[in-house]
């Protein structure tokens, strides 16, 4: 593994952690407002505000990275499942470098709203004034990590592509390995 693979794997790891953290805060912070609700007939000011812009934004960008990392994203090999390995591995890394470009533009485009809205000093009004500008950060960079960790990726598929990396090793148990009982 070299400092480029090092690097995004400590910050994909990172960010899952964080993302982690953000699933567990809206866990506990619901609970905690579902039981006020219940046995006080009260709630916990905010929840729903918090929730909508903290947990969710966290939970949804911060870990694709670590998806594209572990190629946990969909993909259908429906036309390519015939062609040489040499071949798809092309065919991925031109994929994989242009979907990276799209997500740098969109990293960029969400850079610039962060950006903006920090300067405005965005809030969320509700049952109280939630500041959501720091919310706005975590999209350029879970993002930018997926631009990152898919450029990456795509050059190690023209490596493989062109023979100067070996191949990808395969899935364990694929069904054309599994022997008829």
């Amino acid at each position: 593994m070299n400092a480029a693979e090092r690097a995004l794997d400590l910050l994909s790891r990172s960010l899952m952690v964080l993302a982690s953290l953000a699933i567990l805060g809206m866990m506990v912070q619901v609970v905690i407002d579902v039981a006020l609700r219940n046995i006080w007939h009260s709630t916990l000011a905010g929840t729903e505000e918090v929730v909508s812009a903290y947990y969710m934004i966290g939970c949804a960008f911060l870990p694709l990275a670590w998806v594209q990392r572990e190629r946990g994203h969909v993909i259908i090999e429906l036309f390519t499942s015939w062609l040489p390995e040499r071949s798809t591995a092309f065919l991925d890394g031109v994929v994989m470098a242009v979907v990276g470009a799209g997500l740098l533009v969109f990293t960029v485009a969400t850079f610039d709203k962060a950006l903006a809205m920090t300067a405005d000093n965005e809030i969320m009004i509700g049952t109280i004034d939630v500041t959501v500008w720091p919310s706005r950060w975590m999209l350029p960079i879970g993002i930018g990590a997926m631009a990152l960790c898919m450029i990456l990726q795509s050059v190690q598929e023209f490596g493989r592509a062109f023979g100067l990396l070996p191949p990808r090793p395969r899935p364990a148990a694929l069904a054309e390995d599994i022997e008829p009982i």
